[in-house]
């Protein structure tokens, strides 16, 4: 097969330089302006007129479409997809913080199968990856950020459902995406858009020209601004709290805590004492295994342990935990915004010129953003704990004196506490006095091509290359260093920061109204930055033929061709977080590798690889009508392979065959198969020791050892892994086409997916859980490095769990997608259109690895004793993010210069598996329908001055719809809802 792929592709040797030679008029450039569409094959097929491409499984979102939606950004637009899963690139995300792709980003993820596994091009070739990661699976993704695509410049949006590696190589496992860009249009047009929500408003202004050239050339421009301000969590009822419980009250869920997500690292700071010891005060005991924390007399439910101190707080033992303490826990979305302020400037540029013969084309293109936001403030971790040495000068443990003056601070009548203080680590504390972090992500984005294409007989030929560059620089204005923080802490005078003056009064979990004073908290604070690049370069030449040799059935169409791409990633965190700058515990003397608080080290990485490929694609006509077949009026066959090279893990070979048969002119059947892949980003691949702090239950320290078993900070160093293999897999589909009238069609495709070697990890807690079952046999796991045993140990405590990305074991998912299209012609009324598509997630199951089999297997058996529930993926319908049901549905009527039109968005129940488990089940999460529509008017031709005026105005949810509750902090899953509510929006536009 690879033989035949690099001889179709060798054509290209000879083909240029033939058709170079070749004389005017044999291409006819320009061909398109008198009415020809030249672009007769969407996405799927490389081969033009095959008859094939149009009874792929193709969705093709027209002009008409996408102004019905309203959409300003890519995201706007691809949210209106019912195939696409949920946006995990996405502003409502609070997991990450710096290590999450923040700013202007939004990810298109057809049918769930996971971000990076839907391929998007823009004009038929492959769009730059976004600098930045996010977590899926725990392991690190990329995207296309739809949000860089010109929305006002697209002319069309081709959406292929099925897997498409054989024609257009990595990463078109759930299909493919094309945003066909405007290259026809002349003239000059100006739009002005000003559209507002409760609590927000955006305002964007456009500009498109396109001008002919005597000489056979097009040259066209477009250009937009769009400016929106920001969107503060407490501006929606659902999101202005992270305690949701209210909403609860009446259902089988009252009172489940899950739905409470206000955080233990709050104003009310708990300590630990260095070393563990217990504290009295008088006959009353301050400590709990050396914990304490601070409260507020008048939280009178809860009891002092300690006197007053301060005139109205006190110490009481034990960490923040359970009802009694849930008030002093810190609600963080006052200090959130939703939806970040942002300047977003997009620019596209195309040009054709004929040379005789040869057109000479090109594209350019520019994208700008920056998206101001601003989030709580970050809490100490114990991937870089901070200690409070003795001598803080607010230390209740502090010494009896300071420069032989009696300390004030220290409370009376200790015992447990020498004179010369204890220093005390911080179990859970947030200096929510230094006000929200606001952070800037600023975005940049070029992309440029330049190309030929020809003919010479029935053979097309083009050829072009492109280059596109990409950086975020995500800035921090106001976090917080470790070093700097401890300084400040280790002061013995008033100017000392105070860690043990608690939060506001009047409302426990908001704020804090006792404040450290300004040049303590401005000593700690710094700015952070983290950039981030990547680039890719591509040359492709491409060949092909619509009749390339007769067979009875037809003429046989051919296309190859090759392609070289290369493609670049670098991460470059500030000195403070990638180990340069390191943070030393001045009471423990340990070193840790970041100085930022609330962020895990990571180090840098910078990789790149190169890739060769060739493709070769067949259109068969096996039988024709002429053939006089009973029951087949025609047969098509699609065969294609791609065979791509990696310079870092080898060759990828994959096949697609697809077939349409046609009944009549009104009934076809069709179907294919084919192999995709997904090859593991070069994050996946070269990042190295990525370090995260998570709460696990060590089981082979507490029972072997015949300990409580609770859970303990653990830290986890995650790490890329040069010898992963590609995500490998395979798509079965076939479909029913159903034309009885030229103006009705209805189309129903199933789907089967099967992937193998999905990238993730094991899990730091199975891999504790793998060590336990194997120190029952007398052996090790050696991934959990744990110290030496101390005392009475048998078992040492755990040092890190080293867990690395690697493939995992099968996932299986299956669906069917529904679309029908109506359109009636001229009525007394006017035209009317109706388009209704919609998607049905029958199965999404992923299987256990090896390792997660070997422990279910095990428990099973009762060998891990009781107590011990293991997580398995299983069956991912309906749960969190994969609705079984979306449905997109329109409507559009012109009559005259009128025409207006509505659109319909439905997406499925889901169940929270964050929430408790009631009758076995988990909170079920209602299903969510939102309308928008616009109506508008174009003036006529002949009406002078306003001639080429078009007035416009409409709604997204027109209804003011809010997303249905969750347990998120948010209380919605942005994932699947957008949280802006009703947004009005008036259009003006004028063409000259």
């Amino acid at each position: 097969m690879r033989a035949v792929l690099l001889a179709g592709a060798s054509a290209f040797i000879a083909v240029p330089q033939v058709a170079l030679a070749q004389t005017a008029g044999a291409y006819a450039p320009g061909a398109e302006d008198a009415g020809q569409d030249r672009e007769i094959t969407v996405v799927g097929s490389r081969i033009e007129s095959a008859k094939i491409a149009g009874a792929l499984p193709v969705t093709v979102v027209g002009e008409d479409l996408i102004a019905a939606t309203g959409s300003v950004s890519g995201d706007d637009l691809f949210r209106s997809i019912p195939q696409a899963g949920d946006v995990q690139f996405q502003e409502s995300r609070t997991t990450g913080n710096l290590n999450d792709a923040r700013g202007d980003n939004a990810s298109i993820n057809l049918r769930s199968v996971g971000t990076g596994n839907t391929l998007v091009l823009i004009n038929g070739r492959r769009m730059i990856l976004t600098p930045g990661t996010q977590t899926e699976n725990f392991v690190p993704v990329q995207t296309a950020n739809t949000n860089s695509i010109p929305i006002g410049a697209v002319r069309r949006m081709e959406v292929l459902r099925d897997g498409a590696a054989a024609i257009y190589g990595a990463d078109a496992v759930a299909g493919v995406v094309n945003v066909v860009l405007d290259d026809r249009y002349t003239g000059i047009k100006f739009d002005g858009r000003y559209g507002f929500a409760d609590g927000t408003s955006e305002t964007t202004i456009a500009g498109k020209a396109g001008v002919k050239t005597k000489s056979g050339g097009h040259f066209l421009l477009f250009g937009s601004y769009t400016h929106r301000t920001p969107l503060l969590a407490t501006e929606r009822p659902f999101s202005a709290s992270e305690n949701h419980m209210a909403a609860l009250v009446g259902t089988p869920w009252e009172g489940d805590t899950g739905f409470d997500n206000r955080s233990t690292s709050s104003p009310w700071g708990s300590f630990t004492t260095i070393p563990v010891t217990t504290v009295r005060q008088g006959t009353a005991t301050l400590t709990s295994s050396g914990v304490f924390h601070i409260e507020p007399t008048s939280n009178t439910a809860a009891g002092c342990s300690s006197t007053v101190i301060n005139g109205n707080l006190c110490l009481r033992s034990g960490t923040i935990t359970g009802a009694t303490d849930r008030v002093l826990r810190y609600d963080e979305n006052p200090d959130r915004t939703i939806r970040g302020g942002l300047d977003r400037i997009n620019l596209f540029g195309t040009f054709k010129q004929d040379l005789g013969g040869v057109e000479l084309f090109g594209e350019a293109g520019y994208y700008h953003a920056k998206l101001e936001g601003q989030r709580e403030q970050s809490a100490p971790i114990s991937s870089a704990v901070i200690s409070v040495p003795a001598s803080n000068y607010w230390n209740p443990f502090g010494p009896t004196t300071f420069g032989g003056v009696a300390n004030p601070n220290r409370l009376t009548g200790l015992t447990g506490v020498p004179t010369t203080g204890l220093p005390l680590r911080i179990t859970t504390y947030r200096p929510v006095d230094t006000g929200p972090r606001v952070f800037q992500v600023t975005d940049n984005m070029v992309r440029g091509l330049l190309g030929l294409r020809g003919s010479f007989g029935n053979f097309k030929w083009e050829s072009a290359a492109t280059y596109s560059w990409a950086k975020t620089d995500d800035f921090t204005k106001n976090a917080i260093s470790n070093t700097l923080f401890q300084q400040a802490l280790a002061r013995s005078t008033p100017d000392a920061y105070n860690p043990f003056n608690g939060g506001t009064q009047t409302s426990y979990s908001l704020g804090d109204a006792t404040a450290n004073s300004a040049a303590t908290i401005d000593s700690f604070l710094v700015g952070v930055h983290r950039l981030g690049k990547t680039s890719l370069a591509t040359w492709d030449a491409r060949i092909s033929n619509p009749s390339l040799l007769q067979l009875p059935g037809g003429g046989v169409g051919f296309a190859s061709g090759v392609e070289l791409r290369r493609e670049t990633y670098q991460d470059d965190r500030d000195a403070r977080l990638d180990g340069t700058i390191t943070y030393k515990d001045i009471v423990t003397g340990i070193t840790y590798g970041t100085d930022i608080m609330g962020a895990s080290p990571a180090p840098d990485v910078k990789a790149h690889r190169t890739v060769a490929a060739a493709f070769i694609e067949l259109a068969v006509p096996v039988i024709s009508d002429d053939m006089n077949v009973p029951l087949i009026q025609s047969l098509d066959l699609q065969l294609a392979a791609r065979d791509e090279h990696y310079s870092d893990f080898g060759n990828v070979l994959k096949p697609k065959v697809a077939g349409v048969w046609s009944v009549f002119d009104a009934l076809k059947f069709r179907s294919s198969w084919s192999q995709s892949y997904r090859a593991p980003n070069l994050a996946q691949f070269y990042s190295a020791g990525t370090q995260v702090a998570n709460t696990r239950t060590d089981w082979a320290q507490c029972r072997i050892n015949a300990t409580t078993c609770t859970g303990v900070s653990t830290l986890e160093v995650r790490s890329g892994n040069q010898n992963l293999k590609p995500e490998d897999a395979e798509t079965i589909s076939a479909g029913v086409v159903f034309q009885p009238h030229r103006n009705i069609t209805l189309t129903v495709d199933y789907w089967a997916l099967n992937e193998m070697g999905v990238i993730g990890l094991q899990g730091a807690q199975n891999q504790i859980l793998f060590d336990y079952l194997e120190r029952l046999s007398g052996r090790t796991n050696a991934n959990v490095v744990r110290l030496a045993p101390v005392g009475t140990q048998v078992v040492g405590d755990i040092s890190y769990v080293k867990d690395d990305y690697f493939n995992l074991g099968p996932r299986k998912l299956r669906g069917i997608d529904f679309a029908l299209s109506l359109e009636t012609g001229k009525t007394p009324l006017g035209r009317f259109s109706f388009d209704l598509v919609a998607s049905k997630l029958i199965k999404w199951q992923q299987t256990a690895s090896d390792l997660q089999a070997t422990l279910i297997a095990a428990n099973a058996a009762g060998k891990l004793g009781t107590g011990i529930n293991i997580t398995q993926a299983g069956d991912q319908v309906r749960q969190n993010g994969n609705p079984q049901w979306r449905l997109n549905g329109n409507m559009t009527w012109r009559a005259g210069g009128f025409s207006a039109g509505v659109q319909v968005n439905y997406v499925g129940s889901v169940f929270d598996t964050g929430t408790a488990l009631v009758n076995g089940s988990f909170y079920e999460v209602p299903s969510f329908t939102t309308v928008g529509g616009y109506v508008q008017y174009r003036v006529p031709k002949d009406a002078g001055a306003l001639a080429g005026t078009r007035f416009k105005v409409g709604a997204r949810n027109l209804f003011d719809k809010a997303p249905p509750l969750t347990s998120s902090n948010y209380g919605f899953n942005g994932a699947l809802a957008d949280p802006t509510g009703r947004f009005i929006y008036f259009e003006l536009s004028k063409e000259f």
